[in-house]
């Protein structure tokens, strides 16, 4: 006859899950899941950990309301024992104001980097007075993973790409996925501030964003170029990753606007919407990719899905 699993044996087991072998072979969704499923047990036993101690300190105080009164009818002592088992609970941290869903991938040890070469960049001095950035080889595997709903429907998906700084180089450890507004050629990001409480919690730079071009090819469009003006504006390094999985001759990018020709043609700019911008005076393209980019085999990165 088979006994049902207790709380506690549950809570080791699917704490155990990732552990195993071929935890990685499984989806980010899946893994979400999974996630997910951690939470909500971890969230019942953190309620049934202080139903317990409810329910032991009544028992105490019953049972030593039961000796006194024992003690004043027959004039004697009695030891009683009283055992409770500890129940440990490890709470998963959300961050508010909405419920999150979140893993951490962890890829494994490798000891190569792979390096961007932005032979089309005209504009090296501002490139090279950048810091590195280091980025996750699995992390825009996931994104378009996670966008592929989205994309099957010819909508773009948007996240926003957290980072941390050691010995002067950014290693991009975080994709917030927010809440957003899509159509087939542009993404809006809503309730920002719940990015903006993650990315204070865990001390994150801003270091730019990634979306998709689902059915266009990989190029940014006069809307994007404002987007990532405004990462530039707070951090030079920030980056603007576009996934264009239909594209047979580029499947992705990394860019930034040039600086100081495409930042300030960008600044002076005063129209929304898709619209044309005028080439910098300074010859340079008004935006280029990015020659400071590593993508990193052995950097654990977290997602957060917030939709």
């Amino acid at each position: 006859m088979c006994r049902p699993l207790t709380r506690k044996q549950k809570e080791r087991l699917v704490s155990k899950i990732p552990q195993h072998s071929s935890y990685s072979t499984y989806s980010v969704k899946e893994k979400l899941h999974h996630n997910k499923i951690h939470q909500e047990l971890s969230t019942e036993l953190e309620i049934l950990k202080s139903q317990l101690g409810h329910d032991f300190r009544s028992q105490k105080n019953q049972e030593l309301h039961s000796y006194n009164e024992r003690e004043v009818k027959y004039g004697g002592t009695e030891e009683t024992k009283i055992q409770s088992s500890e129940i440990n609970v490890n709470c998963v941290t959300q961050s508010s104001p909405s419920p999150v869903l979140t893993f951490i991938q962890s890829v494994p040890e490798a000891v190569q980097l792979s390096h961007i070469a932005a032979s089309d960049s005209r504009n090296d001095q501002s490139q090279s007075s950048c810091q590195d950035v280091h980025i996750s080889v699995r992390l825009m595997a996931d994104f378009l993973e996670l966008a592929r709903d989205n994309t099957n429907k010819d909508l773009e998906t948007c996240g926003v790409l957290g980072a941390f700084l050691k010995n002067g180089v950014f290693y991009i450890t975080t994709l917030i996925i927010p809440k957003q507004e899509t159509t087939p050629s542009s993404c809006q990001a809503l309730n920002e501030e719940e990015i903006y409480a993650i990315q204070s919690e865990h001390s994150l730079f801003p270091l730019g964003w990634i979306h998709t071009h689902p059915s266009q090819s990989c190029f940014m469009s006069s809307i994007d170029l404002h987007t990532q003006y405004c990462y530039q504006l707070m951090l030079p390094e920030a980056v603007a990753i576009v996934m264009a999985p239909t594209d047979a001759t580029r499947s992705y990018g990394v860019f930034r606007l040039s600086d100081p020709g495409g930042t300030t043609v960008v600044k002076e700019c005063q129209e929304r919407g898709f619209h044309p911008h005028k080439e910098p005076s300074d010859g340079s393209p008004i935006y280029e990719d990015c020659s400071n980019i590593y993508f990193n085999p052995n950097l654990r990165f977290e997602i957060f899905d917030l939709r």
